[in-house]
């Protein structure tokens, strides 16, 4: 629950008079140490988040929905995946001027929880990715590569091949011989064929 103290500093941090922050350990703590050598000492990074609201002479608005994008000290191996040390990080307010919708801000006042979600997004170098000026963002899913469009290209291909070896070898010879052939009739000992029968011309 909001307290009165904590009310008046939300006012701070809505209109940026003081920061709300914290410090994150940029690595895990050693689960062993050894004898005699020097101790960890755990180094931190900081994190400022941006809090959006508007304020009010009864109450406040406050944006309950903040991106956290986290960056990783790259790995140095041939398997680009993360360090998992941390170099930096940022947070802030989403839709904060949509109160009136009531999506994803809540109406304060003293008293009240204040409910807070995180959407948290690793990246794992210090730089945003981009690639010729458009963002790509890792791990949402939802792209579509080139590699995609081949894969999908090649598969219809593939289908395609397959259907028509399947009606030309098998389905179409076996309705050519379910159909009869008009006014021919059996060639009477020449064989299992079929022919037309001579008829006399007067």
């Amino acid at each position: 629950m909001i307290s009165d103290p904590f009310f008046h500093l939300l006012e701070f941090y809505v209109h940026s008079d003081a920061p709300l922050s914290c410090r994150l350990p940029s690595r895990p703590p050693p689960k062993a140490e050894a004898a005699g050598e020097q101790s960890y000492d755990t180094e931190y990074i900081p994190l400022v988040f941006a809090l959006a609201g508007t304020l009010q002479l009864s109450h406040m608005h406050i944006s309950t929905h903040m991106n956290v994008l986290l960056h990783s000290t790259p790995k140095h191996h041939i398997h680009p995946h993360d360090s998992g040390v941390l170099d930096s990080g940022t947070a802030y307010s989403t839709s904060p001027l949509t109160h009136m919708e009531g999506s994803s801000t809540k109406r304060l006042v003293i008293g009240d929880p204040l409910p807070l979600s995180f959407s948290v997004r690793w990246f794992p170098t210090p730089a945003l990715p981009t690639v010729e000026g458009k963002v790509e963002w890792n791990g949402m899913g939802g792209h579509i590569y080139a590699s995609t469009i081949f894969y999908g290209l090649v598969a219809f291909l593939a289908g395609v091949l397959v259907s028509a070896v399947y009606f030309f070898g098998s389905v179409l010879p076996r309705r050519l011989r379910g159909r009869t052939m008009g006014g021919a009739t059996p060639l009477n000992g020449l064989g299992n064929g079929w022919g037309y029968q001579k008829r006399a011309i007067d």
